[in-house]
């Protein structure tokens, strides 16, 4: 049977182990307190990353929409430009049916004038809608550009949280 400095020397140990337990378990309870603050910092800088993404989609759509309206518009300059040669072929064949009367035929070549004026102005607009579109194409390929990087952007950060919670884990 134990004697009582023994059974002094266990009731020692148990208080030491009760102590020491009750602090592990107090400091625990406040590293898990302190570890939410940066998995909120890190869920709220994920949702504004998740936004980043859903408004480059949404610049992506709108720029598909430009770009098809100036599809369109490059379609209604080719056909003006159809119809002015047109009307010039029947202007220069008006002008040769009324040769006889000088003074019409003066209007008639100063009109001409106009019309190739114009139709040289088509072409200029027609080479202009061109570098449009080579320059919508320009900013289409930056905004993919500018999701690739939102993308290696999100894949940082949710490396940066998996490093920040094992930092805020407790060192055993």
């Amino acid at each position: 049977m134990p004697d009582s400095h023994q059974i002094d020397r266990i009731i020692e140990i148990l208080d030491g182990t009760e102590t020491a337990l009750t602090k592990r378990i107090r400091d625990q309870e406040q590293a898990e307190r302190t570890a939410i603050a940066p998995r909120l910092f890190f869920v709220l800088i994920g949702a504004l990353a998740l936004a980043n993404v859903y408004f480059v989609s949404q610049l992506t759509l709108e720029m598909r929409s430009i770009i098809s309206n100036l599809n369109d518009m490059y379609g209604h300059f080719a056909t003006v430009s159809v119809r002015m040669s047109d009307i010039r072929a029947d202007m220069t064949r008006m002008e040769q049916e009324i040769r006889l009367m000088p003074v019409l035929q003066e209007q008639m070549t100063a009109l001409a004038h106009e019309i190739a004026t114009m139709n040289q102005d088509v072409g200029t607009m027609t080479s202009t809608v061109v570098d449009m579109e080579q320059r919508v194409g320009t900013i289409n390929r930056s905004v993919v550009e500018l999701a690739l990087r939102f993308r290696g952007l999100n894949q940082k950060v949710g490396q940066m949280s998996l490093d920040v919670d094992q930092m805020a884990r407790p060192v055993p």
